[in-house]
């Protein structure tokens, strides 16, 4: 008797042992679609965050280069040289490596982005750009407001700007995110490493290109290194603001000189 009734229980126990339904699965499958959809955001939240941190960490280690450049040499090194552009980055590839020159997040460049690199390939990491002229677009400065170098026009030759001539370091801008690029060789992909390249920032809008000076992958922000090696974080539009208060970041003197607009 005994046998028998723990047999029938046995075999009840294994007729109700069944898999899913479908509509237990379809449930499921619900409840795993809207976690992704609640962490990816996070996610992306997090890598942008980690970016941007790794962005400020290599101006600031830039920032660190120049000073140590600038109170050997006792100036800021050209943008050109003999020549050849992209001197400011061989003058401070000698205490950082190429890679440190190039923001950390990769971008498929736009029209604007495209035309200026000439380039045809896919994602980019976008070089930083060197404060070479300031906050002059016009008119004809008595000297130059940026970190490029003065040209003396009977050499065809540039001289260094003195390190000295910052005003204001903690109120100057270096260097920082930015999509402009100028190539003496009509066709060569965009590199860290190519010394016939020259980057540069600046707080205009390129009319032909209708492509600003300033970058804006940071969620619609950009960073810059200043002169006292700190970095800031801040709206393209604010970098290209013409106001005094932007304008003036962009010189050596800390003055806007809207003369120069």
């Amino acid at each position: 008797m005994n046998g028998n009734n723990q047999e029938c229980v046995g075999n009840k126990s294994l007729q109700q042992v069944k898999g899913f339904t479908l509509l237990e699965l379809l449930v499921v499958f619900a409840i795993l679609a809207l976690l992704g959809a609640l962490l990816l955001p996070a996610l992306a939240k997090s890598k942008n965050q980690a970016q941007t941190a790794l962005c400020g960490s290599n101006l600031h280690q830039l920032g660190v280069a120049l000073n140590l450049y600038t109170q050997d040499a006792n100036a800021y090194p050209l943008a050109t040289s003999n020549g050849i552009t992209g001197a400011w980055q061989s003058a401070l590839q000698t205490v950082v490596p190429s890679l440190i020159f190039s923001c950390p997040v990769q971008i498929i460049p736009s029209t604007n982005f495209t035309r200026i690199f000439n380039w045809t390939g896919g994602e980019i990491s976008p070089c930083y750009g060197y404060n070479v002229f300031g906050a002059a677009y016009q008119g004809s400065p008595p000297f130059n407001p940026g970190l490029g170098g003065d040209v003396n026009l009977s050499t065809a030759s540039r001289t260094p700007t003195a390190a000295n001539r910052v005003e204001d370091p903690a109120q100057m801008i270096t260097m920082g995110d930015s999509p402009t690029f100028i190539d003496v060789i009509f066709g060569v992909q965009p590199q860290t490493n190519i010394p016939n390249q020259i980057y540069l920032a600046f707080p205009y809008v390129v009319p032909q290109f209708n492509c600003p000076g300033v970058g804006n992958w940071h969620d619609s922000n950009a960073i810059f290194l200043f002169d006292d090696e700190h970095v800031q974080l801040a709206p393209q539009s604010y970098w290209i603001a013409a106001t005094d208060q932007s304008r003036r970041l962009w010189n050596s003197d800390n003055q806007p000189h809207e003369e120069w607009w």
